[in-house]
């Protein structure tokens, strides 16, 4: 029996942030104080429905704001969706793409919401319908994510996140006190002599600024494991430069949206490793395509979030389960807001270095209605 699409609907909520997370980019543009999202819902005629969510960010390349999402879903895409049959999602994310050209936001939570119903119906895990776990595991290990902040703090932070049994460490950099951060940097060595430190500029260099600042950070952590998009997004032969002038591994996100983009960046020899966000491919389907390109490149992969709520933080950990292109540890269950907007968050404590994710039908996630009520604006 063919399941259809009957109706898409959008709910713009605005949660409060909890814990800040600051970014070289939050730095500069003043901070934010909620996360003003944008849930998708999908309705099919076999009486499911699924969820998706997409994380607006008006100060990253084709980030919109909710309001354009909104827009564009409602406006563009819910037409286009409605009556179609829902098994055929990948053609269905083709034809989206044709109709909103560059801009993947929208497109990501769509198709999240229809891989959730579709899980739901055939009563299988999202992750099994991407092909399955590899070695039939769907655990995946963690990082443990610390902004920009004073060294001290960073410092407890680290014995913290030791404590909670976490090794590996993002750290955030790119702000404007360059020597806080590298002390920052030298106190996680220090009080975690087993640190694996990967920092993430967030574009905050220029390529010569980089050139610089990175050996002096990879001496610092005693040997970086990465370093995360080091200058802006269309500075490719910067990259390049960074890549070759430092020795420590690049890792491309604001630079790397789609498969076309790994394969531009592999030939230019501008980066090791590619962020696959499933706000910047596009959702799932066009994921798979990106981590099948990276691998053909001899690229492996990374899992990353663009600060997603639950639903979001959920299709994030089931994409990587799925795949076997991602060896990296993710920050992909870190949530900063006051709350996930799905019951039973415990579900999805990412405190440990590993996470096992759920097999229940779908993403294995339910909205909490009282929750939404409360944070959604329109």
């Amino acid at each position: 029996m063919s399941a259809t699409i009957t109706a898409v609907e959008t709910i713009p909520v605005s949660v409060p942030v909890e814990t800040s997370y600051e970014t070289s980019l939050s730095v500069a543009t003043g901070g934010q104080d909620s996360y003003d999202h944008v849930l998708v819902r999908v309705e099919i005629d076999a009486g499911v429905t699924g969820v998706g969510e997409v994380a607006p960010l008006s100060t990253w390349p084709h980030g919109l704001t909710q309001r354009a999402v909104v827009d564009l879903i409602e406006d563009r895409l819910a037409p286009l969706l409605e009556g179609e049959p829902l098994h055929r999602i990948p053609r269905l994310v083709d034809r989206a793409e044709r109709t909103l050209s560059g801009e993947p936001f929208p497109i990501s939570g769509v198709d999240v919401a229809l891989y959730d119903a579709l899980g739901k119906l055939r009563d299988l895990p999202v992750y099994d319908l991407l092909g399955g776990a590899p070695d039939d595991d769907p655990t995946i290990p963690l990082h443990y994510s610390i902004g920009i902040r004073p060294p001290e703090e960073v410092r407890e932070l680290a014995v913290e996140g030791r404590e909670e049994g976490f090794t590996a460490f993002k750290v955030k950099v790119g702000g404007p006190d360059f020597e806080a951060e590298r002390k920052a940097i030298a106190a996680i060595a220090d009080a975690v002599p087993d640190a694996r430190i990967r920092v993430d500029a967030n574009q905050g260099w220029s390529a010569a600024e980089a050139v610089r600042r990175v050996p002096v950070l990879d001496e610092a952590a005693g040997g970086l494991v990465l370093i995360e998009q080091p200058v802006p997004y269309d500075d490719v032969a910067g990259l390049r430069r960074v890549r070759e002038a430092t020795g420590v591994p690049v890792l491309a996100d604001e630079a790397c949206f789609s498969p076309s983009d790994v394969a531009d960046l592999a030939g230019r020899d501008a980066c090791d490793i590619v962020n696959i966000k499933l706000a910047k491919t596009g959702g799932l389907s066009r994921a798979r395509d990106v981590a099948t390109v990276a691998s053909a490149h001899g690229l492996p992969c990374f899992m990353g979030t663009m600060l997603e709520l639950g639903v979001g933080m959920a299709a994030n950990a089931h994409f990587a389960a799925s795949s076997p292109a991602i060896p990296y540890p993710s920050g992909a269950l870190n949530v900063h807001a006051a709350s996930t907007l799905i019951e039973n968050p415990a579900a999805w404590d990412a405190s440990g270095g590993r996470f096992s994710v759920p097999s229940d039908p779908g993403l294995g996630v339910t909205l909490d209605d009282s929750a939404v009520e409360r944070y959604r604006t329109d």
